[in-house]
């Protein structure tokens, strides 16, 4: 199965650098709306009858956005396991001030060569390996679904994740960008 996994579009908080993760919900912005339907003019030649995305609102109306652009009619499922990383306590505040207060935290995580680097995480957040292991139960979850493709629009820390994972190479992801998958 080939899974398009994308990023939601530009909201306020990507603007003004403010860590959203799970628990910031903050909707898409006149930019993200925009940035949105261009995605959906490119993936429309997919012609997938559904489009998975997060709980999110910022997934959520990235996928509305995205299936205006379809020809046919297209169903939006919310799909558990694909939300942003848990950030915990950092949540909410300015990416500045996260990597000052978290300093440790992050040099761990984002030492690729330390055998902790999977398992750290932020207090109250999650770990890279935590974020996999639920992401990668909602994919099997949308395989049993027996489709040959499928669309899921999710957020950039888990698909960084899920690229590094997979792939072993680091990349960051703009907004409603996307890569694809084999699952």
């Amino acid at each position: 199965m080939l899974l398009y996994l994308c990023r939601h579009g530009e909201t306020d908080g990507n603007v003004n650098q403010i860590v959203q993760g799970a628990g910031v919900d903050m909707p898409l912005n006149e930019k993200g709306h925009e940035q949105a339907k261009e995605l959906g003019k490119i993936l429309a030649r997919l012609k997938l009858p559904k489009i998975y995305c997060s709980k999110m609102t910022r997934a959520r109306q990235t996928a509305e956005d995205i299936a205006k652009e379809q020809t046919q009619k297209v169903k939006i499922i919310r799909l558990d396991g694909v939300e942003e990383v848990h950030f915990g306590v950092a949540e909410g505040h300015h990416n500045d001030e996260v990597i000052k207060k978290y300093a440790k935290e992050l040099a761990i995580i984002n030492d690729v060569d330390n055998p902790a680097f999977m398992d750290t995480h932020i207090p109250e957040g999650e770990s890279i390996r935590d974020s996999l292991t639920r992401a990668y139960k909602a994919f099997d979850k949308v395989k049993a679904q027996g489709d040959d493709k499928a669309i899921i629009i999710m957020h950039g820390a888990i698909m960084y994740n899920i690229y590094f994972n997979k792939f072993g190479l680091q990349r960051s992801f703009k907004n409603c960008d996307y890569f694809v998958l084999e699952w």
